[in-house]
């Protein structure tokens, strides 16, 4: 699994969700944790550096500053909400301007596993990016402090505790 490098304002605390509660997300097996290549082309495989386990991730949104959490048992799902199919994510970038257009309704999650955060993209259209990487669909990757995200073209950074 590629382990790639890498702000606070007000709180929003996200409502915690479950595998089984948010949909299609089921945990992945562990040969999926080992073989997710950071873009297509790319097989260079790295391990989350050993360190104290996370317990808070701090998602900052750059357009407009504003913060949420994420703690060890929660899957945030980030998105756009769908009232006429049902979708309300746990994290939604509607309100992030004009730009939010760019972002799917189910475009990404974020959640813990054995010690380490990780976030999957949900087959977006336009991509979810870890550090400029695109990510391959529906394989973890992990994340670090400082990295920096991009939703279609909604940006934000990670500061993990």
């Amino acid at each position: 699994m590629n382990a790639s490098q890498g702000q606070e304002s007000g709180m929003a605390e996200i409502e915690p969700t479950t595998p089984e509660s948010s949909g299609n997300l089921t945990p992945p097996d562990a040969e999926r944790w080992q073989t997710a290549p950071l873009a297509e082309g790319e097989t260079e495989v790295e391990s989350p550096s050993p360190k104290a386990p996370a317990t808070l991730l701090r998602l900052r949104i750059a357009q407009s500053g504003r913060t949420i959490e994420v703690r060890t048992s929660q899957v945030c799902e980030i998105g756009r909400p769908d009232p006429g199919l049902g979708l309300f994510p746990d994290l939604d970038l509607s309100q992030e301007g004009p730009e939010a257009i760019w972002v799917s309704r189910r475009h990404a999650c974020i959640f813990y596993h054995d010690g380490h955060f990780y976030i999957e993209d949900l087959g977006s259209t336009n991509g979810t990016y870890l550090n400029n990487k695109r990510l391959v669909s529906g394989l973890p990757y992990a994340l670090q402090d400082g990295d920096e995200l991009r939703f279609g073209r909604i940006v934000a950074h990670v500061h993990i505790e």
